[in-house]
């Protein structure tokens, strides 16, 4: 077994309870190997106690659907980004908020229907901002209530969490309410009173389901609610929230946005093989006017509002002249040493970037884990900025790294 197959094994994964975007929150967590399937040692601290725990670990994260609407969209569409398009304007009628306001992620297509979770748009960023703030972005945001055992033509699942309860009703659709209202939420989903309650019961939970007129058959030896969700928690069976603009491929565009300039200089300083203070240099290699023409052409992808180019050289140096305002008196000889370090590394490429606390956050891909060797190697000589490799993770895509820069 390589060293990548290795790493991917025996990474573990925290996954959490969000409850409240709060750091103080009690938060229910527990760490996991990869191979656990059946016991799940659950423990509760405040949540930014448990961000610091995440480390290397991947970050699975059962929100709240309390904030999450669950339907179904029916259209043409086969493919997820095409049922995403449309979701807005076919469900515009059925919501009542402005759908300009709202995010949706859709799940598996089955039976002819695409299941879609619908949350406010600032609901989302207020959950990815709190775990930014701690320099983590969730691998999974997933709806509380779709980790329940997916029901079958004869049952409803549910979950009691303290004075909530969570209903998963389809495969694809539940609900939440209070225990006072559960009687009367149950009669609006099943009136006939058909369907039997799989009912999960954590210990030291005090409830008489009898009550409710209907059969039940309650499912003990869980010590927390949350190990009832990850004895039962199915990825394929639920829907990840992160999609659209929250994906991993468009999230750096929305929360590295204010550093835009930043990641521009490093690109421009790249490709001018490490000349990230020689605007100058351009006028002086007169020359090189085929190169010049790409570097306008990559300016104006690195700054889509930059139309008119009249001088390239001064136009750089105003976005210099913005980052340096910006803040940050280590950020330029930080971008540096990146630079250098990737210049020696060829086969590793920028994902995100992002500066705060005075140090550098970077996220690579690359094919292999021996190119991060190769960079750690790198830094073993006199810098002027010192390497902490954050995470590495190992896929069928190559390696996913994160890494910190700060001043040696």
């Amino acid at each position: 077994m390589d060293a990548a197959s290795t790493l991917s094994n025996v990474r573990e994964t925290l996954y959490i309870q969000l409850r409240a975007a709060d750091p103080g929150a009690p938060t229910a967590f527990c760490i996991a190997r990869p191979d656990a399937v059946a016991s799940f040692a659950v423990n509760v601290a405040p949540l930014e106690t448990v961000l610091l725990q995440a480390g290397n670990r991947r970050l699975v994260v059962f929100a709240p659907s309390t904030d999450v609407r669950l339907t179904t969209l029916k259209v043409a569409a086969r493919q997820p980004s095409k049922a995403l398009q449309a979701a807005p304007y076919a469900l515009e009628d059925q919501l009542a908020d402005d759908v300009e306001t709202l995010h949706f992620a859709v799940g598996r297509y089955r039976l002819d229907q695409w299941p879609v979770a619908v949350v406010a748009q600032a609901r989302m960023s207020e959950w990815l901002d709190l775990f930014a703030t701690y320099g983590l972005r969730p691998d999974s945001l997933v709806p509380d209530v779709l980790a329940l055992p997916a029901p079958d033509a004869e049952h409803y699942s549910l979950l009691l969490d303290g004075q909530q309860v969570l209903v998963r009703t389809t495969v694809d659709g539940g609900f939440v309410c209070e225990r006072t209202d559960l009687e009367l939420c149950l009669q609006i989903a099943d009136p006939d009173k058909r369907k039997t309650l799989r009912a999960l019961v954590p210990r030291g939970e005090d409830i008489d389901l009898s009550v409710l007129g209907r059969p039940v058959e309650p499912l003990h030896g869980f010590s927390a609610p949350l190990e009832a969700l990850l004895q039962n928690y199915h990825p394929e069976d639920a829907i990840n929230l992160l999609q659209g603009q929250y994906s991993q491929q468009q999230d750096w565009i929305r929360l590295w946005q204010p550093w835009r300039m930043v990641a521009a200089l490093l690109v421009v300083a790249i490709v001018l093989s490490g000349a990230i203070h020689g605007v100058q240099a351009w006028r002086l290699q007169s020359a090189l006017s085929a190169q010049d023409a790409a570097n306008v052409q990559r300016y104006q992808q690195l700054f889509p509002n930059e139309t008119r180019i009249v001088d390239l050289s001064a136009q750089l140096e105003q976005q210099a002249g913005r980052l340096k305002n910006a803040g940050g008196q280590n950020l330029l000889p930080l971008l540096e040493t990146l630079a250098r370090a990737m210049q020696s590394v060829p086969g590793l490429k920028l994902q995100t970037l992002q500066y705060r606390e005075g140090a550098l956050f970077v996220g690579l891909t690359g094919a292999n884990l021996e190119l991060l060797e190769q960079l750690k190697s790198w830094f073993t000589e006199p810098r002027s900025a010192a390497l902490e490799v954050q995470s590495a993770n190992s896929g069928t895509d190559g390696v996913q790294i994160r890494i910190r820069l700060s001043p040696a």
